[in-house]
């Protein structure tokens, strides 16, 4: 039986510790797919259809529901439709409200909303609402 030396123990560790590094950097998806198009509509969708009334986004908005700037973090795109469409814990349902193509472009919003600090995703809501 042959006893590593502390010092080949702490090569292979070290060596381990890298290999699993790079199998984390190659596998990482980023963080959102969509167009910036898609995100700047669905953020104009957000403020338009009255989101905000009851949610925020780090910090702006209303504070009847969760402040979702970092929605996109916690949760993946299809709970964020799901949620959007059936509603549940307190939310209406939305899926008789929004068009179709408005809920995508407001999922990969939402999905795009990864931290809490400002400006973060608010940076996709324009000035002036889209008409």
């Amino acid at each position: 039986m042959t006893i590593l030396s502390p010092r080949t123990l702490f090569t292979c560790i070290a060596v381990l510790f890298c290999f699993i590094a790079i199998l984390t950097v190659i596998n990482h998806r980023p963080a959102y797919a969509s167009s910036a198009d898609a995100r700047q509509h669905g953020a104009a969708i957000f403020h338009t259809s009255g989101c905000e009334r009851c949610h925020s986004i780090t910090g702006v908005g209303g504070d009847r529901a969760p402040d979702l700037g970092s929605v996109g973090q916690r949760r993946g795109s299809n709970k964020i439709k799901v949620q959007i469409l059936k509603g549940g814990h307190g939310m209406p349902p939305f899926e008789a409200v929004l068009k179709k193509d408005d809920v995508q472009d407001l999922v990969a919003f939402l999905t795009s909303c990864r931290t809490d600090t400002p400006p973060g995703c608010r940076q996709w809501i324009p000035a002036q609402p889209l008409q």
